[in-house]
């Protein structure tokens, strides 16, 4: 009976975290993307979709790096506000300079107003990424629910306001700061809650430091496909793959609800990782990537006529081989939270290295000497080597216990 109540409150509470990430998702992808395309044009979409990219690999790693430390800490015992809001300030001023240096060499080229709304666009997502750990520690997904349910309150919000500004980070600002002054008046992660020891804040730093890198490089190959298919092609080829992509993208997308819930139960499970458990994990990976790979494949023979009419036709040869990409590399995502709380925090670096090595042999080359079609295959090939490396690791410390 115990197993069966413990199930039905992780069933309960991933239906509560998913469906606020997917309403949230739902309006920024098939609402604020979609009128941004039409309004701007398929080539400056493009564009905006490369910058959001280089957006997410620092805001995302940054935010989420701090979020599964103080998940990882809190099974341990007491953890404190000052300790990871210190932690995030270094990681925003380092992103403010990493901004600024990207404008001054070309990489991004804004305008000063546009570079202004950017970084603070990328502050206040990094922020709310991290969060959210707020309904995480207590445990309270309908609190995680209302949280992104005011976020995408803020981004038709943000729609309105790109409407009469023209400006296209005003779109997401709005989302971002609601999301953040409801965890702010109503919660408590965001208040100082104490002196800082600089003894403890230094092993903090170390656990947030190893996370960021292995997030960055996760997040960095992740959106690398934008970034590299606009480096050697045009914005016209990042917004085809963007397209051919989107559902599955938008199902990796919900990883990250499962994995606050997953992370939020492992913490306080102290039991170990056995054979048994490691098998269920691969038959549930292999399932999961062949289901969510058809039914996101259907979906975009539906939406995607609908939504991006000009760009279908351009589309339509690509949406299997890109969505399995995605699916593998949320199904992957999946595995590596499992191994944060049961293994070493080094195997999320092995695993992530061994993806950036694998990108850069395979999807580069493919980019630049071949065509799209061959690029689709090389990331999907680099998607699927990470799912295995995650499931090898894991297995390799089931098998030791």
């Amino acid at each position: 009976m115990k197993i069966k109540k413990k199930i039905k409150g992780v069933f309960k509470d991933s239906m509560w975290s998913i469906a606020g990430l997917v309403i949230m998702n739902v309006v920024a992808q098939f609402a604020v993307y979609p009128i941004l395309n039409n309004r701007l044009g398929v080539e400056e979409y493009g564009d905006i979709i490369y910058l959001l990219s280089i957006m997410n690999i620092i805001a995302i790693s940054a935010g989420s790096a701090c979020n599964y430390a103080r998940m990882r800490n809190s099974a341990d015992g007491e953890t404190f506000n000052i300790q990871y809001i210190v932690a995030l300030i270094i990681l925003s001023i380092v992103a403010v300079i990493s901004f600024i240096l990207m404008n001054l060499f070309g990489i991004t080229k804004l305008s000063t107003l546009n570079l202004f709304l950017f970084i603070l666009l990328t502050i206040l997502t990094m922020w709310r990424f991290y969060a959210d750990v707020e309904y995480r520690l207590s445990l309270n997904y309908i609190g995680y629910f209302l949280y992104y349910l005011s976020i995408t309150v803020g981004y038709i919000i943000g729609i309105g306001l790109f409407f009469i500004t023209n400006l296209w980070q005003l779109a997401f600002i709005p989302g971002e700061i609601l999301g953040l002054a409801m965890v702010f008046f109503k919660g408590k992660i965001l208040c100082i809650d104490a002196k800082i020891d600089k003894r403890m804040f230094w092993d903090i730093f170390k656990l947030v430091s190893v996370l960021f890198v292995t997030d960055f490089i996760s997040s960095f190959v992740f959106n690398a496909d934008r970034i590299l298919l606009k480096t050697v092609m045009n914005g016209t080829a990042v917004a085809i793959y963007y397209l051919a992509s989107l559902l599955g993208k938008t199902m990796s997308l919900i990883t990250t609800p499962l994995n606050s819930v997953m992370i939020g139960y492992l913490a306080k499970y102290k039991g170990k990782m056995d054979v048994r458990f490691m098998n269920i994990c691969t038959m549930a990976s292999m399932i999961a990537v062949i289901f969510v790979t058809f039914g996101c494949t259907m979906v975009s023979h539906i939406i995607l006529p609908i939504l991006y009419s000009d760009q279908y036709l351009a589309t339509k040869e690509y949406l299997i081989i890109a969505n399995a990409s995605q699916v593998l590399y949320f199904v992957a995502n999946t595995v590596t939270v499992i191994l944060l709380r049961f293994s070493a925090s080094k195997y999320q670096i092995y695993v992530n290295l061994v993806y950036a090595i694998a990108f850069i042999a395979l999807c580069i080359p493919a980019a630049v000497f071949f065509d799209m079609h061959i690029f689709c295959y090389a990331l999907f090939t680099t998607c699927l080597l990470r799912l295995i490396v995650s499931l090898g690791l894991g297995y390799k410390d089931a098998l030791k216990g």
